[in-house]
């Protein structure tokens, strides 16, 4: 059986945490985050004065890795990993929000109480940043069986071309 990229965002959306790399003014910055999928796109909640925030003023530019656990096996995670334009976007965002409204109701409701009670001073203002993948998602150990890695660890990779998004990749 074929693993589609259908599955694969299946499998995103299934997932909530994720860690998202930007580029600072003195090298990478790297967060471990929660989110909420729709489709490919991810929208992660922060405040406008986190440093991943600020630091997408000074680029766009991302890269995610999303740790996919084995059920059962006490081994190192299955991994989805790509590079993505963020874009930040108001709390209030339609789409972020419907992403949000497809999660858990306990997710859902933490998410909901926590930005009620945060603190605009340390953090800002609430926002979503939304990251959008570019051209592939790459794969490692997903959709393949244990015994197809075993007989050629080549097969343990994948990797998935997204699709454009008309009018909004055009603009980059």
């Amino acid at each position: 059986m074929t693993y589609t990229l259908e599955d694969l965002t299946r499998l995103i959306a299934k997932h909530n945490f994720c860690v998202l790399a930007t580029q600072g003014r003195n090298g990478p910055h790297v967060a471990g985050v929660g989110y909420f999928a729709r489709g490919l796109d991810i929208y992660i909640p922060t405040g406008t004065k986190t440093v991943k925030a600020l630091n997408l003023r000074r680029s766009p530019r991302v890269a995610v890795h999303i740790p996919v656990p084995w059920p059962l096996i006490p081994a190192p995670p299955r991994s989805i990993q790509f590079q993505g334009i963020a874009e930040v976007l108001p709390f209030d965002d339609a789409e972020a929000n419907a992403a949000l409204d497809r999660a858990p109701l306990a997710l859902r409701l933490i998410l909901r109480r926590l930005a009620r009670r945060s603190d605009t001073e340390l953090f800002g203002e609430n926002i979503w940043i939304r990251v959008r993948p570019r051209r592939s998602i790459e794969t490692f150990m997903i959709g393949v069986s244990m015994t197809t890695i075993l007989r050629d660890e080549k097969k343990a990779i994948q990797h998935f071309k997204v699709p454009t998004v008309p009018n909004r990749d055009s603009a980059r």
